[in-house]
């Protein structure tokens, strides 16, 4: 057993293993992915000199990800903006 397993094991997170080329088990984050490939990845400026670089220019594409990028699968609206608006329907 590797130490992530390990760890989840003493956490008692349970984990789940999906089976090889099997995209369709987890869309959500196929589609997550494809998103960051196709605009922040594929970015021709971005060419980040050192990794303090890449983490600041990530931390920007998250922001705007998760604040400000409308998702179709929310209706149009921004992660944060969901959850907002989610928890005063509760």
């Amino acid at each position: 057993m590797g130490e992530f397993e390990k760890a989840c094991q003493e956490l008692e997170i349970p984990l789940i293993v999906l089976p090889p080329k099997k995209p369709a088990y987890n869309g959500g984050v196929e589609r997550g992915n494809r998103t960051f490939r196709e605009e922040f990845y594929a970015l021709p400026w971005l060419r980040a000199d050192s990794v303090g670089t890449m983490r600041y220019e990530l931390k920007l594409a998250l922001e705007k990800y998760n604040h400000y990028r409308p998702h179709r699968a929310l209706k149009g609206v921004s992660p944060m903006e969901y959850i907002r608006t989610s928890a005063l329907e509760v």
